[in-house]
């Protein structure tokens, strides 16, 4: 779902609310395929087949052996913080190797319906997850907005630099527009799954990705053909702007946002 500001989608380069990939045992898949239907004003419905995997690859050729290499190395960044810092060089070592990423379209392996519940500034979220007889690893929902527009973060009443990369996400924070003191938040509590999920944090700059968002990675179906469910809620709150609260921290902020459209 995209996120307008009097009628300017300030999504930018982000998958938007409520956007969803799963990592099978060798590939990330996405949905190239989506259905969406107003049930009544202000509550929307999608539904998503996951029906593309994403490959990397030099020119005009996918590799199998490279995309493993980058998904390895993705998941080492994840899982040690102290290796965040080497995220800005991925963008400049992608372009010098010239690798670029491909979407290959594949016979369905889930299907996922999203129910959005707009209220105000704040969406509700929840979604199932089913298998079409695949095994998928993990889910991770997205909610991703522009880069361009939360350029930094807001904690403990004070505006801070922005996370890098993804980074576990810590209560209380939010991403933050300087510009018009606006703070994109998100609430993530689901008491129906046995395996609690994991909830991250970031933005990311570079010439080829520029987004700040909040994602949720639960557990996969390991084989099961039980839907797995999920919820939460994204809510948008204005506060100050930058002069007034005596921000330290000046990077370059342009849009915010504030009112969510499907």
């Amino acid at each position: 779902m995209l996120v307008l500001l009097d009628k300017k989608n300030i999504t930018g380069e982000g998958m938007g609310i409520g956007a969803i990939a799963l990592k099978g045992p060798r590939f990330f898949c996405f949905s190239r395929t989506c259905t969406t239907r107003e049930v009544r004003p202000g509550v929307i419905e999608k539904t998503f087949l996951i029906d593309s995997r994403l490959l990397w690859g030099r020119g005009n050729a996918p590799s199998v052996p490279v995309t493993l290499v980058l998904q390895r190395i993705a998941e080492w960044y994840m899982r040690w913080s102290v290796l965040q810092p080497l995220l800005r060089f991925s963008s400049p070592a992608r372009i010098t190797l010239g690798l670029r990423s491909f979407f290959e379209i594949i016979p369905p392996v889930a299907e996922a319906r999203f129910t959005y519940r707009i209220d105000g500034d704040k969406v509700e979220v929840s979604c199932s997850i089913r298998s079409l007889g695949e095994r998928f690893t993990s889910i991770v929902i997205l909610n991703e907005l522009a880069a361009d527009t939360f350029t930094h973060a807001f904690s403990g009443g004070h505006v801070t630099p922005p996370p890098s990369g993804w980074l576990q996400f810590e209560p209380g924070c939010d991403l933050y527009d300087p510009v018009r003191g606006l703070r994109f938040s998100i609430s993530y509590t689901d008491p129906d799954q046995s395996v609690p999920g994991k909830l991250f944090w970031g933005r990311e700059y570079t010439k080829e990705l520029r987004w700040a968002g909040f994602g949720i990675e639960i557990p996969g179906n390991e084989g099961s053909d039980e839907p797995l469910s999920c919820s939460y809620e994204v809510w948008f709150t204005r506060g100050p702007p930058q002069e007034e609260l005596g921000m330290r921290d000046t990077s370059t902020g342009s849009e915010s946002g504030g009112k969510q459209d499907a």
